[in-house]
């Protein structure tokens, strides 16, 4: 899940003064013709993307061309028989590792800082938008299982940001433009969760639990 910071994707415009004595002149041998046909050109490559794109999605959709094989031992570590054994400061080093090691496969240009923090154990954790923090809730900590899980997921979630960033392929298009339009889901007085459906079935949360099950020992193993 995404927790969304000041500044990131928004449709705020800040004013900016331009001073028409600060503007640069260069000489160029492009002519305007050269020049507009190149625009219309980039232009020209922006896909159309609408909410039609990134609703009503299922991670079966998603396939992905990883090679985790190097990371047999480490996620061996992760095995229930072998981490109640372990301390809470071994548990926390293993955990940076295993962010340092999915950051890598996914090309992440920033590590992102890891934060532990106390919540019910349904809330497994979060991707910062904006801060590049991932957010662990301590008590996965118990749950090794599923703290590959949510490691794997958030750090999708960084991946998807920074491609939206800088924005090159189709994906990235649809990225952008779910990261601009996210459905979080809400909650009532009663507790009861609203728009859950839509919040799970959204592109990007799609996509990042598939890209999570192919770090499970089961789906490795088949």
């Amino acid at each position: 899940m995404f927790k969304f910071g000041e500044g990131v994707f928004n449709d705020e415009i800040k004013d900016t003064e331009i001073s028409q004595n600060e503007t640069p002149v260069f000489e160029t041998d492009i002519s305007v013709e050269e020049a507009t046909a190149f625009w219309d050109k980039q232009f020209e490559s922006v896909p159309e993307i609408s909410m039609k794109d990134i609703l009503d999605h299922d991670e079966e959709e998603f396939e992905f061309d990883y090679d985790i094989s190097d990371m047999n031992n480490l996620l061996d570590k992760f095995d229930e028989s072998r981490w109640l054994d372990l301390s809470e400061d071994e548990k926390v080093e293993l955990v940076d590792q295993l962010v340092a090691k999915i950051a890598e496969k996914l090309g992440l240009n920033e590590l992102p800082e890891v934060m532990y923090y106390e919540d019910a154990p349904g809330n497994c954790g979060y991707y910062y938008s904006g801060l590049n923090m991932l957010g662990i809730n301590v008590c996965e900590l118990n749950e090794p299982k599923e703290l590959i899980n949510t490691v794997a997921h958030e750090l999708r979630h960084a991946y998807q940001e920074q491609r939206a960033l800088n924005p090159e392929t189709e994906m990235d298009y649809k990225y952008l433009t779910n990261l601009s339009n996210y459905i979080s889901p809400l909650f009532t007085e009663t507790g009861d969760c609203i728009l859950f459906a839509d919040y799970q079935d959204q592109l990007v949360e799609a996509e990042a639990r598939a890209f999570a099950n192919i770090f499970s020992r089961e789906e490795m193993a088949s």
